[in-house]
């Protein structure tokens, strides 16, 4: 036995010497209290199933949290872009159509505390996974919420989206959302049922007595990776999900959601880090829209990194966008790409062009006639706010469908 937790180590430290030194985590302590936990309380099966030699690996070593940004929380495997979409063919989830909240993290120092937070409990800081900024919260019952004014900010139907990150699937890790920003200022009159959080795990969602495990995350072995969580709330009713399955459907919750609150429960040594947290005002149906404006204005369709790839969580978007073009025959679109104003005009005026084509070339795909369609990218030239704040730079990173 003890030959083989030196075997295990040794391997482990190997592994762990591709590292990102500026992720700052103290791997040599996390092997420690992991072989512990094994010897003394034999209560992690994830840890015992590795020192048994019971897990299925597919790369003989374990994933560094680098192999795992990469990945992007698609799993423990890389799969083909065309293989995560259609995992995600069922989500349905939209957001809003104006970003009250949304930060980036960009111009943070990292292993300062992030500016845009308030901290509430414990020890966060701005941590860099991979090539991304993410907010390590480093302790258990760390306890954050964004800065916005007044305390009873979120409007009768947001959405609220974030990428939360899991070890391995250890229920003794879970992020839990409050939608009030400080218990503190909780009255039962008003908020009814939000004094309990939304509690996410690896596999599972819960809000009170409601909530499931999704089988289909839970038999692909979380290791190292990313988890999209996404709320919609529609003056009273309210659905979550977890990556692309929803796994929360309330139609009639007791109370008012007024805040955000983001906390963490690990019982167990054990990453636990946000990134990409935007909170949206929900706003007209997409026809709608139309009506009104000649055109439907999205924050949904989202990309890779200077990229023109498209990401999973995009389909519930386009395929709304589908759908109203199948209905509504005669309508014509041009597809058009905005950016914000950071980088280079020229860059950023290609990159609106190629993601255009690639939510058109999408569509197309989904059965919708490519004579229906055009695609032009604008890059910052045509902003709808000033690009002041990180809001307003959200704001102005959109995709637009343009009656023709």
């Amino acid at each position: 036995m003890k030959k083989r937790i030196l075997l295990f180590i040794g391997t482990i430290l190997l592994a762990a010497g591709t590292l990102p030194a500026q992720a700052q985590f103290n791997v040599a302590n996390k092997i420690k209290n992991k072989v512990n936990q094994k010897i003394d309380q034999k209560i992690d099966k994830t840890i015992d199933e590795s020192l048994e030699g019971k897990k299925s690996t597919n790369n003989k070593n374990a994933a560094t949290t680098d192999e795992a940004a990469t990945n992007g929380g698609a799993g423990s495997a890389p799969e083909t872009e065309a293989g995560r979409m259609k995992a995600w063919t069922k989500y349905d989830f939209v957001p809003g159509d104006k970003v009250m909240f949304s930060d980036n993290l960009a111009g943070e120092e990292v292993g300062e505390f992030p500016s845009r937070w308030d901290l509430k409990h414990g020890n966060a800081e701005v941590a860099v996974l991979g090539d991304e900024k993410v907010i390590n919260l480093v302790q258990s019952s760390t306890s954050i919420t964004p800065l916005m004014k007044g305390e009873n900010w979120l409007p009768e139907t947001f959405t609220i989206e974030m990428d939360v990150f899991f070890d391995s699937d250890n229920g003794n890790v879970a992020y839990e959302i409050f939608l009030v920003s400080d218990q503190k200022t909780y009255k039962e009159e008003v908020h009814g049922d939000f004094w309990n959080p939304i509690d996410i795990r690896a596999n599972q969602l819960r809000f009170k007595t409601f909530g499931s495990e999704s089988e289909e995350l839970a038999a692909k072995e979380v290791k190292n990776q990313w988890r999209h969580v996404a709320i919609s709330f529609n003056k009273r009713s309210m659905k979550v999900y977890l990556d692309e399955h929803r796994l929360i459907n309330i139609p009639n919750v007791n109370g008012k959601p007024t805040g955000l609150r983001i906390e963490v429960d690990k019982r167990i040594d054990a990453n636990t880090m946000i990134k990409n947290v935007m909170i949206a005002q929900g706003g007209k149906k997409l026809y709608d829209q139309v009506l009104a404006d000649g055109k439907i204005v999205t924050y949904g369709i989202k990309f890779d990194v200077n990229k023109a790839t498209i990401r999973p969580e995009s389909v519930g978007t386009l395929a709304s966008i589908a759908k109203l073009m199948q209905e509504q025959p005669e309508l014509k679109f041009s597809v058009e790409g905005h950016t914000d104003s950071d980088g280079d005009d020229t860059s950023n005026l290609k990159l609106s062009q190629q993601r255009a084509e690639a939510v058109k070339t999408y569509l197309v795909d989904q059965g919708i006639a490519a004579e229906r369609l055009a695609a032009k990218g604008h890059g910052e030239a045509k902003p709808i706010d000033k690009n002041n704040t990180p809001e307003a730079k959200s704001n102005n990173r959109r995709v637009e469908f343009v009656k023709l």
